[in-house]
């Protein structure tokens, strides 16, 4: 029985310490400032800034439209996440005219240091009744972007 107690007391207290460490209370690893850079399979590429946030909601300014878009993140396995993203797009764009609206989803993959990620990327666009009107998929790079980032950059003239 005291064999029984004290290999019951040692899981516990392993238990104890994962459960307080900072291993268990990590951020995932998608969560910061992210600039973002899409090839497209259709047209010129473009970039936007994105801020994956841990609640998992994420919100993304695109170089080639006034506003903002936002998206909900799930994390599938280690590293890898997948992103449902939505927004408007008043009086379409060149290839869609008619558009108004457009779903974008990604398959990402941050890497081992976490500085980067890769995915592909698929964007749907849609009329006013809901009708698909084109569709554009490609891949995807991004950089993270810290606050850090300049800390010995001499260029830099805010101080620390």
């Amino acid at each position: 029985m005291k064999k029984l107690s004290i290999t019951f007391g040692t899981i516990l207290l392993v238990v104890g310490c994962f459960a307080f460490s900072p291993a268990a209370k990590a951020d995932p690893p998608i969560s910061g400032l992210w600039h973002e850079y899409y090839t497209s399979d259709f047209g010129p590429p473009f970039e936007t800034y994105a801020q994956w946030h841990i609640d998992r909601l994420e919100i993304e300014t695109p170089n080639f439209l006034n506003g903002v878009c936002m998206g909900t993140w799930k994390q599938i396995a280690g590293r890898s996440f997948k992103l449902f993203h939505v927004g408007w797009t008043p009086g379409g764009i060149p290839p869609a005219p008619t558009s108004v609206r457009f779903e974008l989803r990604h398959l990402d993959t941050v890497s081992v240091d976490g500085n980067t990620f890769d995915g592909t990327y698929d964007q749907k666009f849609f009329d006013t009744n809901g009708n698909l009107v084109f569709e554009d998929m490609g891949t995807i790079h991004a950089t993270r972007l810290s606050v850090d980032q300049f800390a010995n950059d001499s260029s830099v003239t805010a101080t620390k």
